[in-house]
């Protein structure tokens, strides 16, 4: 039976303590990552989760304080990435001229990384009913921490409550920092009967969009069509405007500072109008009933 699958992002309430908590468990795991992601480098098992288990879990466990199911999950945090490299090397291969002047390409692998996966961003993978999961009916989280377990309440949209009904499966979390606040964002799955089935087959597209910085949006249709909108261009002109904006500052007149404030609202401007055209050409792309 297919299923359907859907990320809550939980705005998590922390006491100081928890924050503090959390602060030092996501920076372990962070360094965690990025010491196992060098060893797989340096050994060629990019992607295997036992050999990197059965190589260095006591030295996760004991090097970094984690506890055994963080110090598992860094192990598949760090294969997961290096999946997603390769992947991303797959689809951009090397191009060259040979000798006669034709163009070329060769598929590129992990073998062709210059250097490791790096982590840059404090993080944890929780794994669901180990690392996290729900009480007193759902109202607090309970959210495991390098010492004790931390129990706080959390913000969700009404729109999240039909998740907490118990039809769909919560997965493996992933605990995070933004300007301040903590969020874990948590994927939900649930199987589709033929009831729900008949009512999407009502429907004249499905299509699902994800938004991006190297592409402005990706999407896929009900019949496996995938369509890329670049964003290169976009991110030339951006950095066109950060190097103006650079320049400015460095002088620090009244006059640059005028300037810095009408290429704030030119640029917001443009970029307003990009997402304005990029919406309008996948409303007429797909058309009434997606």
């Amino acid at each position: 039976m297919p299923t359907i699958a859907i990320t809550m992002k939980l705005h998590l309430r922390p006491s100081e303590e928890d924050v503090l908590a959390f602060g030092v468990m996501s920076k372990a795991y962070m360094e965690a990552c990025n010491f196992v992601a060098q060893y797989a480098f340096d050994n060629g098992c990019f992607l295997s989760v036992l050999k990197l288990h059965k190589a260095l879990y006591q030295t996760v466990r004991s090097q970094f304080g984690l506890k055994a199911q963080l110090a598992a999950s860094v192990f598949r945090t760090v294969v997961a990435r290096y999946k997603a490299v390769r992947e991303q090397l797959w689809q951009r291969p090397f191009r060259y001229k040979d000798e006669n002047g034709e163009r070329q390409s060769i598929t590129r692998d992990l073998n062709w990384l210059q250097h490791p996966v790096q982590f840059h961003r404090p993080q944890a993978d929780l794994v669901r009913n180990r690392d996290y999961s729900f009480a007193q009916k759902g109202n607090k989280i309970s959210v495991n921490t390098l010492g004790k377990r931390a129990i706080m309440s959390y913000d969700a949209p009404e729109c999240f409550a039909g998740f907490f009904d118990g039809s769909w499966t919560f997965g493996t979390g992933k605990l995070v920092s933004l300007l301040g606040e903590w969020y874990l964002h948590i994927p939900a799955t649930r199987e589709v009967d033929d009831a729900t089935l008949a009512e999407l087959d009502s429907y004249a597209h499905i299509v699902g969009i994800d938004r991006g910085i190297r592409f402005l949006s990706v999407s896929y249709d009900e019949k496996g069509k995938t369509s890329f909108v670049s964003g290169r261009e976009i991110m030339e002109n951006r950095q066109s405007f950060a190097d103006v904006r650079v320049e400015l500052q460095s002088r620090g007149t009244k006059s640059a500072k005028r300037a810095l404030k009408r290429i704030s609202g030119r640029e917001n401007r443009w970029m307003r109008d990009v997402n304005h055209c990029l919406t309008k050409a996948l409303v007429s792309e797909y058309g009434a009933g997606t």
